[in-house]
């Protein structure tokens, strides 16, 4: 056998066992309690947000350490730099701060009442006067911000069951949900207390607004690379259907 050809055969052996390029690790911060969007189930990541982020790894070399808190605390590590934050609002004054991808996915939000205590919802305005369940540090939108204390008085919380507590108690006049009808339900069913009276629950038939969902990080980590691979695989799968096969699951 010739030398040449041994030559050539040992150096294909040996590109053939390189290790393929290695992946970046991301960290990505994200809410606990926000079913069927993302929550946390025996310490484990699940939602159709968590899906999406899965599928972003499939058609990139980034691998997510998806870390789940509470919404107020994640959004506090992601302000910090201490990682990316996925689920997240945009805001003028967010803009400031974060470097946005693509939409991720849209946040169809709600208004839940008891059955007897509805009122006519159309537009942020009908609020006046009246008390609303949110979650501590969220933000839906510039025209949500404004409206704070100031066309209705938000009553804070960390999760959507105790929102759905302080509303049957009679302490609020309405619990903001979301995403959509889907996320009441999850609620209602993983509390014995709200399933015993789930039939008092009402959801207002105007949606309180269609909030876009994005992954953003600080603008001091500079993650223009990694922002440019996220973005490219969101285009791809809203092009082909997959967002929208993922969050019909749910």
């Amino acid at each position: 056998m010739r030398l040449p050809y041994i030559l050539t055969v040992l150096f294909f052996l040996l590109m053939s066992s390189t290790p393929c390029q290695a992946r970046q690790l991301v960290v990505l911060f994200g809410t606990d309690s926000k079913p069927p969007k993302s929550w946390l189930k025996n310490n484990t990541p699940h939602g159709f947000q968590i899906d999406i982020l899965r599928e972003i790894e499939c058609r990139t070399n980034l691998t997510f350490d998806i870390q789940l808190f509470p919404w107020k605390r994640a959004y506090m590590h992601a302000a910090e730099g201490k990682g990316g934050i996925f689920g997240l609002s945009m805001t003028k004054e967010r803009q400031k701060i974060f470097d946005y991808s693509r939409i991720m996915c849209i946040d169809e939000m709600r208004l839940v009442t008891l059955k007897g205590r509805e009122f006519p919802y159309h537009s942020i305005r009908d609020l006046r006067g009246k008390s609303v369940g949110v979650t501590r540090g969220a933000s839906y939108g510039d025209t949500y911000d404004k409206a704070l204390g100031t066309v209705f008085t938000p009553c804070y919380d960390g999760k959507p069951v105790i929102r759905l507590r302080m509303l049957l108690a009679g302490r609020t006049h309405a619990a903001l949900i979301g995403p959509g009808k889907a996320s009441l339900d999850y609620v209602i069913n993983s509390d014995p207390q709200l399933k015993a009276n789930a039939d008092k629950f009402v959801v207002l038939d105007t949606p309180f607004n269609l909030d876009p969902n994005f992954i953003g990080f600080h603008k001091k980590m500079k993650q223009g690379k990694t922002l440019a691979m996220i973005n490219k695989a969101l285009s791809s799968m809203w092009e082909d259907g997959t967002i929208t096969r993922i969050m019909a699951q749910y």
